[in-house]
């Protein structure tokens, strides 16, 4: 669906599985009572490849594992703090303990349900996620990310998580291509000789980039970013990249635990790390997303003048 020329990123991503399933008898879409308006093909053209398994998400991650073991490549969809968090034994000891064929596709990611509350907010799944072996995580930025990841995972046969945003958005003007979804990161912004490196995913990378257009040309020449597609397996090229910087900053819609800082402190030795998250903490206030973010570390404002503040001293 497509609102004002902005789309869903769950849209874009189930309108490339049912391509495929159009074509390919044994992929499965499953669903836990949660809907959107592609899967509308998906329930009138495709019922017998359509299965709606109802509020019982580690029920259907157990049905997903046992339609892999007979053959079927299986996609199972709900929102992203009961299909990462309330299925993560299921996730352990079936989808990637047997590293079956199913990709689970986690949406609504950090705040994206803002005003339900610290229980319907995804703010630690990938710290979750990324401690499964076996795993395979890809972050989507815009509709076009998730369009390309979808393609993707058609030729995956590994356990898949697949992160998406809640809110519908425009893409970014530089679009994806298919070599950056197979290396599992892109340059969004790239000069010749800059000193700081802005590694993001998902949908806070929008506010990266208005931070970024805050910068006067001088301190821009002096600013890469890249956006982190795949957490897990890591990008090995990106290893080499990241150590060439003499300063990297993340920006990362989850809980400083186990979030984006420790997934490049981990792959990246020697190096200037610096963060920008949100705090270690439940959030009660009905905010909103946009105002709960400017609460919470991550305003436009905070991220310019951090980025300032380490081209100034570099």
């Amino acid at each position: 669906m497509q609102i004002n020329n902005k789309e869903f990123q769950r849209d874009a991503f189930i309108k490339e599985i049912y391509k495929a399933a159009k074509k390919n008898k044994k992929i499965y879409f499953l669903s836990a009572d949660f809907g959107a308006p592609a899967l509308d093909a998906f329930r009138q053209n495709l019922k017998s490849q359509f299965l709606h398994l109802g509020i019982c998400e580690q029920n259907m991650i157990d049905f997903a594992c046992g339609m892999a073991l007979e053959g079927a490549k299986v996609y199972a969809y709900a929102m992203a703090p009961f299909l990462a968090l309330r299925c993560i034994e299921q996730h352990k000891t079936a989808t990637c303990l047997m590293n079956l064929d199913v990709c689970s596709i986690v949406t609504g990611i950090g705040l994206s349900y803002a005003n339900s509350g610290p229980t319907h907010y995804s703010t630690e799944d990938l710290a979750c996620l990324r401690s499964l072996p076996n795993a395979y995580i890809y972050t989507a930025s815009d509709p076009a990310t998730a369009e390309m990841i979808a393609r993707h995972t058609l030729r995956i046969k590994k356990p898949v998580f697949v992160r998406l945003d809640r809110k519908a958005s425009t893409n970014f003007k530089k679009l994806v291509n298919k070599v950056e979804i197979e290396k599992g990161y892109r340059y969004i912004k790239k000069n010749n000789k800059s000193n700081v490196l802005v590694i993001s995913h998902g949908t806070i990378l929008e506010r990266a980039l208005k931070s970024f257009l805050e910068l006067n040309e001088n301190q821009k020449k002096d600013v890469d970013i890249i956006e982190l597609i795949r957490c897990k397996p890591f990008p090995t090229a990106l290893k080499k990249i990241i150590s060439n910087y003499k300063k990297i900053l993340t920006i990362d819609e989850q809980t400083a635990s186990g979030s984006l800082e420790s997934i490049i402190s981990e792959n990246s030795y020697k190096i200037n790390l610096h963060s920008l998250s949100l705090p270690d903490k439940f959030m009660y206030e009905n905010l909103g997303r946009e105002k709960l973010l400017d609460k919470n570390n991550l305003s436009i404002k905070n991220i310019t003048n951090k980025i300032k503040k380490l081209v100034k001293n570099k």
